[in-house]
């Protein structure tokens, strides 16, 4: 018997260990489980938060620093060495879609100047080319509708021939000092007869006493 309390140990001793353990459980933090449900949701709405950010912060950027818009709708400038000589053959600026007209003063009752002709068809918007070698009338050179045949004249793209319901549309332009010119592309007027009066001129545009 005093063998068999040796191994075992007195009750005093037993009941210490037994307190100690649960001292030391009671001391340990408790485990927090986050179930599946909880885990995805909080992956989803952290992604959409900052997808949101992206967003909010891309628009932010382009708020205060606002891009330069360029190309068709927007200002372009056509340097002095790509305007074409008074009755010369028109001359494309691709970036504007437009051809560029510099009418002889006298030709078509015109004053003489530059017009910006825009490069649609009126009638179902077809990309209208400058045709040097087409004849029409015993005439060469037209601006010549590839899909329906609506053909315009050089001297302000008034209508001769086909379906368009009237003569090519017309752009603004403004002269800048230098000789170059700007073509406001996001000024588009209908084309009218009085097309190849709607020339401008350097002269014209100088302010008086200048």
């Amino acid at each position: 018997m005093a063998m068999e309390e040796d191994v075992r140990g007195s009750p005093t001793q037993e009941g210490a260990r037994t307190e100690g353990i649960q001292a030391a459980r009671a001391a340990r933090p408790p485990r927090t489980l986050v179930n599946r449900r909880t885990f995805v949701l909080s992956g989803f709405w952290g992604s959409m938060a900052a997808l949101g950010a992206v967003i909010v912060g891309g628009w932010g950027i382009d708020f205060l620093w606002p891009k330069k818009l360029t190309g068709f709708g927007a200002p372009v400038d056509v340097t002095a060495s790509k305007i074409p000589a008074p009755g010369a053959d028109p001359v494309h600026i691709a970036e504007g879609r437009l051809w560029l007209v510099n009418i002889a003063a006298g030709e078509a009752e015109s004053p003489g100047g530059l017009l910006a002709l825009y490069q649609k068809c009126p009638h179902l918007g077809c990309t209208v080319p400058w045709r040097a070698d087409f004849d029409f009338g015993g005439k060469k050179g037209w601006f010549r509708c590839p899909c329906h045949g609506s053909t315009f004249t050089k001297e302000g793209g008034i209508l001769v021939s086909g379906p368009s319901p009237r003569p090519l549309d017309t752009m603004a332009i403004t002269f800048k000092p230098t000789g170059d010119i700007t073509v406001q592309t996001g000024q588009i007027t209908e084309g009218g007869q009085d097309n190849p009066l709607r020339v401008v001129s350097p002269s014209e545009q100088t302010p008086a006493g200048a």
